[in-house]
């Protein structure tokens, strides 16, 4: 997108444009939205979930009789990407023997490739999985990465070889503290020889770094043969028991991650690969309870996929699993699945960003407030997040044409900490991700804007038709 061109426009329109209606010009915020600018395309498959290996040996996970949680992903769309990995792929090991298998291990077997190729199948998704660097040998991931291949089909997106290798010298101790990017690159390299091997085609994903961005664009220089996408991942603070982790830092932690969004679509653009968040989510090592499991993650999810998709990012895929405080799905083994607050931020996003995402301008600017526009044939939608957690704010929205007619869902909950009670167009997603919004509130056009109110830690979601 063109900023200045944009910025531009705008003050062109506020020259010649119709003059506010008189609610509206009562609102001391305005947003205006750049209809007419190009917008930058969103992947389909965008959405995505990461899940550790090891809830793929569990046996009761990835199986296509949990049609809750085949719901409750579906729900998020037709098209998306499931990630297997997290830490407990460093300690996964390929079982194909009849004997006892090794202790202290998470083994999997072709039967939980068989699960999992079969859950694949009833959500229609695609899947990036992930192969032991740390404690595996070139031979074992070769012969895994042979079994899924052949199993998942066409629905396998990428092969990842190790997680977070950035971390195999610092907090995963699985090698010398002298281990850097040449170290990670000298070993990785027989690990792809051999599963290439084995599979001559298969598509690879990397570096999947947690902390090391320049890991980026070195790998990518490094031009492995099959590299079809750059992966790095995410979080926003931590570790879980840090006292100092908080809801209102999450609130405000957005401008983090821009530096990180930048050099990721530079190596993009100079190498011509996507790139992933292939893991994300509020507080490392599972989330705080309070913080991560909150009405205000879900604001803060929403408006991190849309910095994505405005960075243009191929995708975000947001880590859980019956165990996380912060995951977006909760539930498994004995506990039905459930929607939690996460969730509904990225119902938000998927409700909201179809098409081609627009540039928007806030006047005047505000850490408190997000603004992102998407454009679809006639339909323009624009997602307005109020992050703060005490004060409403009255917003003038400014669609850049005039508009036959708008309706307004919301994003909301009883307090920003609330773990419970959060809605989204004023109902809830059932167990099977079933939602049908209740309630669409009519909104008045006068002179092409609207005025409307944003209560305090809320998100509407306003759709136009021009």
């Amino acid at each position: 997108m063109d900023r200045r061109r944009f910025l531009t426009g705008l003050a062109g329109a506020a020259l010649l444009g119709p003059p506010p209606s008189r609610a509206a010009a009562g609102c001391p915020t305005r947003v205006a939205v750049a209809t007419d600018d190009p917008g930058q395309p969103v992947a389909a498959d965008f959405v995505g979930l990461s899940y550790e290996s090891a809830l793929v040996a569990a046996k009761n996970y990835f199986t296509p009789v949990n049609h809750s949680l085949i719901g409750l992903i579906r729900r998020l769309g037709s098209d998306g990407v499931i990630r297997i990995g997290g830490n407990t792929s460093e300690r996964t090991v390929w079982w194909t023997e009849s004997g006892p298998a090794p202790a202290e291990s998470h083994v999997i077997t072709p039967s939980d490739i068989d699960r999992l190729a079969a859950t694949m199948q009833a959500i229609g998704w695609r899947l990036i999985y992930g192969l032991n660097l740390a404690r595996g040998t070139p031979e074992q991931a070769a012969a895994e990465a042979a079994y899924v291949a052949h199993r998942i089909g066409p629905r396998l997106l990428a092969f990842q070889i190790g997680n977070e290798p950035d971390g195999f010298g610092r907090w995963s101790a699985v090698r010398p503290r002298s281990y850097d990017f040449a170290a990670f690159l000298a070993e990785w390299r027989p690990f792809r020889a051999a599963i290439r091997a084995k599979v001559p085609n298969a598509p690879i994903a990397g570096p999947d770094v947690a902390a090391e961005t320049d890991w980026v664009p070195a790998f990518a220089e490094a031009a492995p043969e099959g590299l079809v996408l750059l992966t790095r991942h995410y979080y926003s603070d931590g570790p879980a028991s840090d006292p100092h982790v908080t809801l209102a830092k999450l609130l405000r932690s957005a401008p983090q991650v821009e530096p990180i969004l930048a050099t990721l679509e530079q190596a993009s653009r100079r190498y011509r690969l996507p790139w992933r968040i292939a893991e994300t989510n509020s507080v490392f090592q599972g989330g705080r309870p309070g913080v991560s499991d909150t009405l205000g993650a879900a604001l803060w999810g929403a408006e991190l996929m849309f910095q994505i998709a405005a960075a243009g990012g191929a995708g975000i895929n947001f880590h859980g699993g019956d165990d996380k405080v912060y995951t977006p799905i909760a539930g498994g083994g004995s506990r039905p699945f459930r929607a939690q607050p996460l969730y509904y931020g990225m119902l938000l996003f998927v409700e909201a960003c179809r098409g081609r995402l627009l540039p928007t301008q806030i006047t005047p600017g505000s850490g408190d407030l997000a603004a992102f526009a998407a454009r679809e044939g006639h339909a323009l939608r624009v997602a307005l997040i109020n992050k703060a957690p005490s004060q409403s704010q009255c917003v003038a929205l400014d669609p850049g044409r005039r508009v036959r007619d708008a309706t307004v869902i919301r994003l909301a909950g009883p307090s920003p900490d609330a773990t419970a009670g959060v809605t989204f167009g004023g109902t809830v997603v059932d167990a099977f991700g079933g939602w049908v919004p209740a309630h669409r509130e009519p909104v008045r056009i006068a002179h092409r804007e609207i005025a409307l109110d944003l209560p305090a830690t809320s998100a509407a979601l306003v759709t136009l038709r021009t």
